[in-house]
């Protein structure tokens, strides 16, 4: 009886070619979104799952109660925490510490009777000894364990030992590391791991002891307190089975009881909280943890995305399946007239739809694998066709397609068996209201989604046109970033200033430790010299050399910059931004001479504000401006220098710049950003969403203009003598077109009525995550809705055209 219903259906298939065609299309299309965007959701649902203790794993975190910042949450706390809260707590069994000291680290191998190797490399990470104890890693050399015992040891990912000593064993061999985690010391080798397909938010090229370079003579010597130095992430191994939310009422009373005295000092207080470690990635709320964080926000605008569109697809086959049902009726007829009963016609029909759609899962798998290198080029991924053929996501796949079967072919199946024998065989057979209605529904429904989807795309990219466009208070484009990943680098600073201003291509350059764009890990709290310490505010600071505020552009609105005709101003002077004046409530016209005072180990230190400059954005606009202050550095050590050029051709002007980095630093690569696309770098997670939704929403149109397509074929067949008579009586080409079109363009319209309000509500709450945003504009609305009447207009069209222009002897001559 099965393989009876499968030859049945497939000989259906191939009685009705083209109908059968768009469905298996619309069908094929639907499945290959579902399958790459369940391929995406997955990878990002699955960060940092596999750790032998993912589940016994917090990060600590704290939020500020006091000044602007109250209520913003932080990933990193000071460095007492995490063994203060070891000793506290039996119910911590372990805990590490993780460091981000430079972006890039200088790597350099020197080994008699070979070349030097020397290059950059990102993602290196200081950690405490007992980081392997929390976190899961292949080791392939080396005991995980003891690795990092040794202050001068080093672990190193697979494909950074490869590069510096190929297929040999690394075990035991020195690496010279430059930049503050290294120090130009020599590290040895005490570990390898594999890089595994895993996702984990610590996507680590190589790992340091954490009581090495200058943080480790920090936490040595600096004696660190409860208050300062927030800039180490906190883990917590927990022992199983812990009440998470009990230990959690308990950190109240151990910052009274640890942290309460050195918070006092400096006029700041805070809470902490405990952050599951498989949650980073999705559900916390912080930008970046380690790498970026991406929303679980967008995981569902996709997940949805890809079941509205193969939803459409059903849609399709349920619209084509119901309106061809006059020419099924007879054989519904016959069928019960021979003892067919009800259940046996709806397996018929069911099979049908799982007959095609089998097929289609069959050409999507295909087609999915082929896409996949595009795919990864679309989302930032590096998904492998391994996973495509891994047992779990196949039978993940196949149940999709089955559900997708079962759903198209279920209300043709249930529609076309009840028939009434007797009318279809005396040829009384019409389509009923409600199937008519039904289908109407469903036309609108799929424009529903295209246009709701067209709508998010136009206010994703002009949200992403305002980030990239919106002046953000300082020259962004063309300055060049160089940083100085060694202390060696840093002693040339001066020298390599000097020796690239004699270009006249090059307008300023000037050091600094951060800019903006990236993270800027230094602050102080600050207080009015009337005020306590308690009611200081936080303030993000930067050193910087004496010409960085002309060659970043900073506009200036009252006082001074920073001149080397004031050398004075090395002796704790500031130059402010207009939020630090508001901040401490400071009149504009009364700012310069002001001091504000910081506190530290019991010493009063003043700082005088010499000069005010306008507000710019030293974060992405996902954060309001607060409170900045520049300080210039008592000597030229800076982490990077910026040069501001006035030329087009950057391949003459870098080929410069790279001669003189050479000509000082022979042994030590030469390297550069832009600042503009740095400071875009912050909006990864936008940028992604925006190109799946744009490259899914044309396929989502797509496959309902198929349907379309297909509706207005039947349709055109089904009125073609009625067209013949009116080609006869005169009427024109044009007018016949109209007349197969407007209702179907009627839908189209109501669709569009239907979607804009739902679209702006769902777009309007997704603004709300930027500080700064656009306001919707009307026209996107209309620019949507034309784009999908057009499109609409235009499928419809290529039928109704062809028949307008039929030769009405044809269509008449049975008659």
């Amino acid at each position: 009886m099965l393989l009876n219903y499968v030859k049945v259906a497939w000989r259906n298939l191939l009685r009705s070619k083209s109908f059968s065609s768009i469905n298996v299309l619309g069908l094929t299309l639907g499945l290959t979104c579902c399958m790459l965007l369940t391929l995406y959701i997955r990878s990002e649902w699955s960060f940092d799952t596999h750790h032998q203790h993912a589940r016994e794993l917090y990060l600590l975190g704290s939020r500020s109660t006091v000044g602007q910042n109250a209520g913003r949450e932080h990933a990193a706390v000071s460095a007492p925490y995490g063994p203060a809260l070891k000793a506290e707590y039996p119910e911590i069994i372990q805990m590490a510490r993780l460091y981000m000291a430079d972006e890039k680290s200088l790597l350099q191998v020197r080994e008699q009777g070979k070349p030097l190797q020397s290059f950059y490399e990102t993602k290196g990470y200081q950690v405490d000894s007992t980081f392997f104890d929390l976190f899961t890693y292949a080791f392939i050399e080396g005991n995980p364990h003891k690795a990092l015992t040794d202050p001068h040891s080093v672990v190193l990912s697979e494909e950074v030992a490869a590069k510096l000593f190929g297929s040999a064993s690394a075990l035991g061999r020195l690496v010279r590391i430059g930049g503050d985690a290294g120090l130009s010391e020599d590290f040895k080798v005490t570990g390898v791991y594999r890089t595994s397909a895993t996702n984990s938010h610590i996507d680590a090229r190589f790992f340091l002891p954490i009581y090495t370079g200058d943080i480790g003579h920090f936490l040595r010597e600096g004696h660190p307190d409860f208050a300062n130095n927030n800039m180490f992430l906190t883990y917590l191994r927990l022992q199983p089975n812990t009440a998470v939310q009990a230990l959690a009422a308990k950190l109240p009373a151990f910052i009274e009881k640890y942290a309460r005295a050195d918070l006092k000092l400096v006029g700041f207080d805070q809470q902490l909280f405990l952050v599951p470690v498989p949650d980073l990635h999705l559900y916390a709320h912080f930008p970046s943890v380690v790498t970026p964080t991406n929303s679980v926000i967008y995981l569902y605008m996709i997940g949805s995305i890809a079941l509205f569109t193969l939803l459409i697809a059903c849609i399709n086959f349920m619209n084509l399946a119901t309106a061809r049902s006059a020419k099924r009726a007879a054989e519904v007829g016959v069928r019960k007239v021979m003892g067919a009963h009800q259940g046996a016609l709806v397996w018929q029909f069911l099979g049908e739809s799982i007959v095609l759609t089998f097929l289609a899962f069959l050409i999507a798998l295909a087609l999915g694998i082929l896409l996949l290198p595009l795919f990864n080029q679309l989302t930032g991924k590096a998904l492998s066709i391994r996973e495509f053929v891994e047992p779990q996501i196949l039978l993940i796949f196949l149940g999709m397609a089955l559900l997708t079967g079962l759903l198209a072919g279920s209300y043709p199946a249930f529609y076309l068996s009840l028939f009434n024998p007797a009318k279809v065989l005396k040829g009384k057979f019409t389509n009923s209201l409600s199937a008519v209605a039904l289908r109407k529904g469903l036309v609108v429904f799929q424009f529903v989604v295209s246009v709701g989807l067209v709508l998010a795309s136009f206010v994703i990219q002009k949200q992403m046109h305002y980030l990239r466009d919106k002046p953000l208070g300082f020259t962004q484009n063309q300055q060049i970033a160089i940083p100085f990943r060694s202390g060696d680098s840093r002693t040339t600073y001066t020298a390599f200033r000097n020796e690239i201003l004699q270009n006249n291509q090059v307008v300023s350059a000037a050091g600094t430790q951060f800019y903006p764009g990236i993270a800027n890990l230094s602050d102080m709290v600050f207080h009015r010299p009337d005020q306590s310490v308690e009611q200081g505010h936080d303030i993000r600071t930067n050193r910087v050399d004496f010409e960085y505020l002309q060659t970043m552009g900073f506009r200036l609105k009252q006082g001074r910059m920073f001149s080397r005709q004031f050398p004075g101003d090395t002796a704790n002077r500031i130059v402010v931004n207009e939020a630090t004046l508001r901040q401490f409530q400071i009149p504009e016209t009364n700012a310069i001479g002001q001091h504000l005072n910081f506190d530290w180990q019991g010493e009063t230190i003043p700082f005088e504000i010499v000069g005010v400059v306008h507000d710019f954005h030293y974060e992405d606009l996902h954060q309001p401006i607060t409170p900045y202050a520049f300080m210039l550095s008592r000597r030229p050590s800076f982490n990077y220098i910026i040069v501001h050029v006035n030329t087009a051709d950057m391949t003459n002007i870098l080929g410069f710049l790279e001669q003189k980095w050479k000509t000082l630093r022979p042994d030590e690569p030469f390297e550069y950003t832009f600042l503009n696309e740095d400071f875009q770098k912050n909006y990864h997670a936008e940028n992604r969403t925006s190109r799946i939704v744009r490259t899914f929403t044309l396929i989502s149109i797509l496959i309902s203009c198929l349907g379309l397509f297909g509706l207005a074929t039947f349709s055109a067949q089904q009125r073609t003598k009625e067209i013949g008579v009116r080609k006869v009586l005169g009427a024109s080409v044009a007018s016949i077109v109209l007349l197969l079109s407007k209702d179907f363009l009627k839908l189209v319209l109501i669709a569009i009525g239907i979607a804009s309000p739902l679209a702006w509500y769902a777009m309007h709450q997704w603004l709300q995550i930027f500080e700064y945003r656009i306001a919707i504009p009307w026209w996107v609305f209309v620019a949507a809705g034309a784009l999908a009447l057009v499109l609409a207009f235009i499928t419809i069209s290529l039928q109704s055209l062809k028949t307008a222009l039929t030769n009405p002897v044809k269509s008449l001559r049975s008659e």
